[in-house]
């Protein structure tokens, strides 16, 4: 019996087009490596900067609402087919997300109506745009399938998509400490989306990988989500009620993940990139959280934020979240496109790379010129991502070796 038109395989002419991790995972890649090369040459003075989003704002917008957030959708999409065995976006409809993605990240850089000063709304326009088809193409997937479990993921991506425009409507209205604090709610959320997907896989990739028991966790991995979704909404709402302190639910977030990461640890996973590389991006959330915490219970109504604050920051923003992306992403990348789960010994240096630019990053505070932990630890991301895109470009633009569709 032939299968009904939605329920279809993923085909493409082209492998690129197939799943939304493809283009997603490359341009992601590629944008890594150029945003932070263009951040370093603004530092160095070589480059006035972007014309759409001026300084830190541009480099907020684009390492968060650019990089994180197409390998998050791009991910969620590719996942919600196994979940639902619903086609994901493929073909022209792939082509046209992804376009709108260029378009945006060029909108964020120039300004072709400077003279109107009609540039942020465009970006908004196209920014906007891409987060609706991602978004309604995944609630098609889940929707089809009655795949309730994984709604959530719709509600967070939704939540992203607002902090998005809600952080260009600030930066175009001039007001450069709320766009900033925006961007740091999006990190915290990306903090949840984490605690989520690590409860699901990690345990399970684990017990998979070293032949161990799986740990189960549900009354924990609830506790962690409903602690980090109010902590993240009391920070959220911090700026505008100065006496609403997060810091001591942040501070129970990250002693809730120390607890899950050891029910989940067995030596047997240091012997494996794949593994670690995932374990390692849970301890740094963990651990930035806390320091987050600190820094916001020592001074709460501090604007702008404190030192420690924004040094930990970096720290879940590059250890935690960018480990955990590179980490999934070459995971991802072997496993749809019919290859063994085994990384190189070079892939195994990226994640070590990722892990210590986090944290040579967050101890920029303990040098006396921390431009220099700045310009280190941009250094070590670059190789990090340059050795993913080397290695992965072949990968992610060539069929799949079992010759199935996708």
């Amino acid at each position: 019996m032939q299968r009904p038109d939605n329920l279809q395989p993923t085909t493409s002419s082209t492998p690129l087009w197939a799943m939304p991790f493809r283009p997603a995972f490359l341009l992601a890649g590629c944008w890594a490596i150029i945003a932070i090369s263009i951040w370093l040459a603004q530092l160095s003075g070589f480059i006035q900067g972007a014309a759409g989003l001026s300084g830190t704002l541009w480099h907020v917008h684009e390492m968060l609402f650019g990089f994180a957030a197409l390998v998050a959708v791009g991910f969620l999409l590719t996942a919600a087919q196994n979940w639902t065995q619903i086609p994901a976006l493929h073909s022209r409809w792939l082509m046209g997300w992804s376009l709108l993605w260029l378009i945006a990240r060029l909108l964020a850089f120039t300004e072709p109506l400077a003279s109107t000063g009609h540039n942020l709304m465009l970006l908004a326009l196209a920014q906007g745009s891409w987060w609706l088809l991602g978004i309604s193409a995944l609630c098609r997937q889940l929707w089809l399938a009655r795949s309730q479990r994984n709604y959530q993921f719709v509600l967070m991506l939704t939540g992203m998509a607002l902090l998005n425009l809600l952080f260009l409507q600030q930066s175009a209205n001039g007001h450069y400490l709320l766009a900033l604090h925006l961007g740091h709610s999006m990190i915290l959320l990306f903090g949840v989306l984490m605690g989520v997907l690590g409860g699901r896989v990690i345990p399970f990739f684990t017990a998979r990988a070293t032949n161990t028991p799986q740990s189960q966790t549900p009354r924990l991995d609830m506790l962690v989500l409903v602690s980090a979704i109010a902590g993240t909404l009391g920070f959220i709402s911090s700026i505008w009620w100065s006496w609403l302190n997060p810091g001591w639910l942040m501070l129970l977030v990250a002693a809730l993940h120390l607890l899950r990461l050891g029910y989940w640890f067995t030596p047997k996973l240091l012997a494996q990139p794949l593994l670690w590389s995932l374990h390692f991006a849970n301890l740094a959330l963990a651990v930035g959280l806390a320091l987050m915490a600190i820094a916001l219970l020592s001074a709460p109504a501090a604007l702008p934020r404190p030192t420690l604050f924004k040094d930990a920051l970096h720290l879940v923003g590059i250890s935690a979240m960018a480990g955990m992306m590179l980490a999934m992403m070459a995971r991802v990348a072997l496993g749809h496109t019919g290859r063994p789960l085994q990384v190189s010994r070079l892939l195994a240096l990226a994640f070590a790379l990722i892990t210590l630019s986090g944290v040579l990053r967050a101890a920029a505070g303990l040098f006396s010129q921390p431009h220099l932990s700045w310009y280190a630890s941009a250094g070590l991301w670059l190789a990090s991502f340059a050795i993913f895109t080397r290695v992965y470009w072949p990968i992610l633009t060539s069929a799949r070796l079992d010759g199935r569709p996708g």
